[in-house]
């Protein structure tokens, strides 16, 4: 019988101990997911094994350590109830991320930072209809999306330990995750300022920049988070320079200017996202037209401060 492609989801569980995965999906959380990428479900180093012969041809090809790449992506936006996560909450706090929850009544939040130790990990049930692959040890990176007149979302990019894939398993254990419906971006949800100055935003990404790679040594075999880079881009509608001169903000060859950049989508409690940085570097500036108009796009290099971990702030109200 064929497998069907359309039956497929994802569920996930965050990991107590590193690389140690659950017997059955108890406890786990299935995503609701815009898009599940095949990915690859048998990456690794390979060599040859080649040999002298008195002939031509190849050779074996040898998996020195198998490991498996996934991409999915999710809609952002919130739980639908304000102050608790949103549904892809465990992949954020396995892409380099904390998660804090204020529950103080009428401030209610939830936020994302960037941290610098103590990286936690999940396990991923890959259901595809009859078959699933089981990964421990499951860690990446994200990044977000938010074009005019679209409709936003997060694509995360996850590395874990490799298992063969097994027939289905029993996912009615799982419980889905509570997940609003995604808004438009548009002058009705959303907001968009740099330096304060309400800009006239096309288009909107931000990459998180994780490095995260796969090791396999004597004793040990892991994913580690060993960098952070976190970079962006906007494309923007050209103000007139008496507005806004952007070029000044650009410019860099006789010092560097450092500034906030925040967007906020979605109007309801429990729906509301805002994705900040306050020490943002705008890196490179090219004009471009959009529908007749003149157009900037310009490159984001999000930074912390002397305080550290704090180049990007992710908050869910």
């Amino acid at each position: 019988m064929p497998i069907k492609w359309r039956k497929r989801l994802v569920a996930v569980k965050m990991e107590s101990t590193y690389g140690q995965g659950s017997a059955d999906m108890t406890g786990a959380t299935i995503l609701e997911l815009v898009t599940m990428e095949g990915g690859n479900p048998y990456a690794g180093n390979t060599v040859d094994r080649e040999r002298m012969r008195n002939g031509l041809g190849g050779f074996e090809q040898v998996n020195t350590g198998p490991y498996v790449e996934r991409t999915v992506r999710a809609p952002l936006s919130g739980s639908g109830t304000k102050g608790e996560p949103p549904g892809f909450g465990p992949l954020l706090r396995v892409c380099g991320l904390s998660e804090n929850i204020d529950a103080t009544t009428g401030s209610e939040s939830v936020i994302y930072a960037p941290v610098s130790t103590g990286f936690e990990s999940l396990e991923m049930w890959w259901l595809e209809d009859t078959q699933q692959q089981h990964m421990t040890g499951v860690r990446g990176t994200v990044s977000f999306t938010t074009d005019s007149q679209g409709l936003p979302y997060a694509q995360f990019q996850l590395r874990g330990l490799y298992q063969r894939p097994t027939a289905v398993g029993d996912a009615s254990a799982a419980t889905k995750s509570a997940q609003a419906k995604e808004l438009p971006v548009n002058k009705q949800n959303s907001q968009f300022t740099i330096d304060g100055n309400p800009a006239r935003m096309s288009s909107f990404s931000l990459d998180l920049g994780i490095e995260y790679p796969y090791r396999n040594l004597v004793s040990y075999e892991g994913v580690e988070v060993t960098n952070r880079q976190v970079s962006g881009s906007t494309n923007i509608e050209a103000p007139d320079l008496s507005t806004v001169d952007y070029f000044a903000k650009v410019e860099s060859h006789s010092g560097q200017t450092l500034l906030p950049v925040v967007l906020t989508h979605g109007t309801a409690e429990g729906n509301i996202i805002e994705i900040s940085g306050q020490q943002v570097q705008l890196s490179s500036i090219s004009p471009s037209e959009n529908q007749g108009i003149m157009h900037y796009d310009l490159g984001l290099r999000f930074l912390p401060s002397d305080a550290e971990d704090d180049d990007v702030s992710i908050v869910f109200t």
